[in-house]
């Protein structure tokens, strides 16, 4: 293996040095360049006493000095904490006392700006005092989107990362050598990292960025594209583009993240002719399956990727990983034999053997799942968002019309829900409070947080 370590010797594809390793605009990286300003901060970071094993989280501006720093640190061993761009202070400040690194790297300060992409910035070191080395083997640590609680810390470890490059890049669709690939999420998220960023240098395929996260970069990066990966918000943003706008290169189109609504499926399809496939995955596992083509629809999530393990216990899905991905917390928080719990819900498909994602585990005190009354809520006429919490109280959380009202919607329920199944106390709202990747909230302590529903009498702050 050579001296920038397993990503290096693992990854990077043996190209042409003077090919296009990412574009973002106007600025083009060629490998021979991404790899120079790799060593050259390799060679840098040591003098701040960053060496292997050392823990380092990283936040600020997306740029090409992002990657080229998280590729040094991962050279040199350390173990990188990936901070997305757009959490607050306050969630940042939370997310380093929980992941307690020993420096903190800083890009693009004096910018203020953390939603342009800039192709280069400066970069600023900060030892942490009473910061801890790494205590595992992962090489990268990222955070779930916290949607039912406090953000949980997983890890990977680099076999991990090199496995799912591999299961990914032999898909029949995934990129391919001198393809141009838009990743139009931010490279903190697990699918854009790995599937995108991580994946096009196995492939020697060129990785576009947008210069913003706002209509006019995101169109500008898929404008050229050959393949195209985001979230439910990107693949939406190209859907509504202006009148005009066109992606003649465009032959794959993925959305991971989220529930990609049939509406915006649709409408994409119909617009550019391709029709938007799915990948499934956690922060913990990376991704667990997929439907590259959109073979089997948008409310499908494909079929698992082959040599993923997985079950499902009680109706949720379990995904066996070989070693704990909790840097934090001990083996035990999983269940028996390494089987990870993920929480989501998911029926098969008999005939086709594709995984339909029914939404969130979790019941009543009585037994109903909670997100079957969730979709008795959404098939209301005047509900627009909806999300259901319990056990105990269960309380509905309701975006819509102006028109919605408490009584009209208990009522809805009990036409077509069991009398114990009805929500206690309904919540309309102006809109449901969302994480910083774009999830629902489910954690009842920040939603109620909002000021615009009262606490349950049941339930004490904080809960």
């Amino acid at each position: 293996m050579n001296d920038e370590g397993w990503w290096g010797g693992g990854l990077l594809a043996a190209g042409d040095p003077r090919a296009q390793w990412a574009r973002a605009g106007a600025d083009a990286v060629s490998f021979r360049e991404f790899r120079a300003r790799t060593a050259w901060l390799s060679s840098v970071l040591p003098a701040h006493g960053i060496r292997a094993g050392s823990t380092v989280a990283l936040h600020g501006t997306p740029s090409f000095t992002q990657l080229w720093v998280v590729c040094a640190l991962w050279s040199l061993g350390a173990q990188v904490v990936l901070l997305e761009p757009s959490v607050s202070r306050a969630e940042r400040r939370a997310l380093l006392e929980l992941s307690c690194p020993q420096f903190v790297i800083t890009l693009g300060e004096l910018l203020g700006d953390e939603d342009r992409f800039a192709a280069e910035c400066e970069v600023l070191v900060r030892r942490r005092p009473g910061g801890r080395p790494a205590s595992t083997d992962h090489c990268l640590v990222q955070f779930s989107s916290g949607t039912t609680g406090r953000p949980k810390a997983a890890g990977r470890t680099a076999s991990s990362l090199l496995t799912e490059v591999r299961r990914f890049g032999a898909l029949p669709l995934a990129p391919r050598g001198g393809e141009r690939v838009a990743v139009l999420e931010p490279v903190a998220r697990s699918f854009a990292l790995i599937g995108g960023v991580l994946h096009a240098l196995a492939s020697g395929a060129t990785v576009v960025f947008p210069t913003s996260g706002g209509d006019a970069g995101v169109v500008a990066a898929a404008a050229d594209a050959d393949v195209v990966l985001g979230g439910p918000r990107q693949i939406a943003q190209l859907a509504d583009a202006p009148a005009g706008t066109r992606l003649p290169r465009l032959r794959l189109a993925v959305s991971g993240g989220d529930v990609l609504p049939v509406e915006t499926a649709g409408a994409f399809a119909r617009r550019y002719g391709v029709r938007v496939g799915q990948a499934y995955g956690t922060t913990e596992t990376g991704v667990v399956a997929t439907d590259l083509a959109g073979a089997y629809g948008p409310e499908a999530i494909g079929v698992p990727l082959p040599g993923v393990r997985t079950r499902v216990v009680a109706g949720a899905l379990q995904v066996h990983v070989p070693a704990s991905p909790y840097p934090y917390e001990p083996w035990p928080a999983l269940a028996g034999g390494g089987w990870l719990a993920t929480h989501d819900l998911v029926a098969r498909d008999a005939a086709t053997g594709a995984w339909r994602l029914r939404g969130r585990d979790g019941r009543t005190s009585s037994g109903e799942y909670l997100v079957d009354i969730e979709a008795v809520l959404l098939a209301h006429r005047d509900v627009r968002d909806a999300v259901v919490l319990g056990p105990d109280p269960v309380e509905a959380h309701v975006a819509g019309s102006g028109a919605l009202r408490r009584d009209d919607l208990a009522a809805w329920c009990r036409r077509f829900l069991r009398e114990a199944a009805v929500p206690e106390s309904f919540h309309v709202v102006p809109e449901l409070a969302r994480s910083a990747s774009g999830k629902v909230l489910r954690d009842r302590a920040r939603l109620h947080g909002r000021g615009w529903a009262p606490w349950p009498d049941r339930v004490g702050r904080g809960r």
